[in-house]
């Protein structure tokens, strides 16, 4: 939600602050789950549906199942219906956390995040280490201080 401050802010963002922040946080929750990929290729995935010939029993008992992972689910579907121009500032807003971009240069990442052709932005973020810390650093950068600041 936008408020009359904004005015004072030299950035427009076409992304709601406080969805912003609530991405971040979820994304540091989803994080700090221990739910970031694996990247031990010796890894064991225990998928039925990996299998050459799979068990056509065991891929319908898990399709049943109900998803449990409400957090991924809440972080995916946040970053999803997000339209796109929402989608390039959030990327930007990364980059700009990053280092790759100050706050000054906005226009900049907003421009290069146009640019970038189209991805799949939550898996991206989930592959961040930082992505949270992105976020917000980017956020605070811009004017835009955290829902609990005030």
């Amino acid at each position: 939600m936008k408020d009359n401050v904004t005015s004072d802010r030299p950035f427009d963002l076409t992304i709601d602050p406080e969805v912003a922040y609530r991405i971040a946080e979820l994304l540091q929750e989803w994080q700090g789950e221990g739910l970031m990929p694996i990247e031990d290729i010796d890894a064991m995935d225990d998928d039925p549906g990996d299998e050459l010939i799979p068990d056509v029993d065991a891929l319908a008992d898990e399709a049943e199942k109900p998803h449990e992972d409400v957090l991924e689910d809440e972080l995916e579907g946040l970053v999803y219906g997000l339209n796109v121009d929402a989608k390039h500032d959030l990327l930007a807003l990364i980059w700009v956390g990053r280092g790759d971009w100050d706050a000054s240069e906005w226009s900049i990442a907003r421009k290069a995040a146009r640019e970038a052709g189209p991805m799949d932005l939550a898996g991206y973020m989930e592959e961040l280490d930082a992505g949270s810390d992105y976020i917000t650093t980017a956020l605070e950068a811009l004017g835009y201080p955290s829902p609990e600041d005030g």
